[in-house]
Parts: C-alpha cells; sequence; structure tokens
C-alpha cells in the first residue's frame, strides 16, 4: 500500500504526515509513505482542500483527522 500527503507545507499538511508516519513506526499499517509538496498536484487531481490523504493514488480525506484513530479507520477502509 502506498500512502501520500498532499499538501503546502503548512503545519496542518505536515501533522497529517506525522500522524501517518507516527502510525507506521508503531506496526499499525504497513505502507509505503510520501509527502508531496506540489500544490499543483492538487489541482491536477481536482482536489480542493489540503492537505489530501490518498491511497494507492486514490483521494480518501482532505483535512486533518481529529485523532489517531479516525486517521487508522480512514486508512483501514480505503486500503481494502
Amino acid at each position: 500500500m502506498k500512502i501520500s500527503v498532499i499538501g503546502s507545507g503548512c503545519p496542518t499538511c505536515k501533522a497529517l504526515y506525522n500522524q501517518v508516519k507516527q502510525l507506521k513506526e508503531e506496526g499499525k499499517i504497513d505502507a509505503e509513505i510520501e509527502y508531496i509538496k506540489d500544490v499543483n498536484e492538487l489541482v491536477n487531481r481536482g482536489i480542493m482542500g489540503s492537505p489530501a490523504l490518498l491511497i494507492d493514488d486514490k483521494p480518501v480525506h482532505v483535512g486533518l483527522p481529529e485523532s489517531d484513530e479516525e486517521l487508522l479507520e480512514i486508512i483501514k477502509e480505503h486500503s481494502k
């Protein structure tokens, strides 16, 4: 599984990337993780907000989830 976070590099975008990275470090997810700071990627994919969370190149969430548990549920739901 590949998880991408796309954002401008703002604190919220960095927070989402760090949240995903932490889940991987804790062994809760097994994924390749990348952080894309090119906002043109958002426009090219038709995403109108940031940060955007993509799983296997498909947008699954925009914004910062309220908790690690919510993020983990989003990832599990869309990685099937």
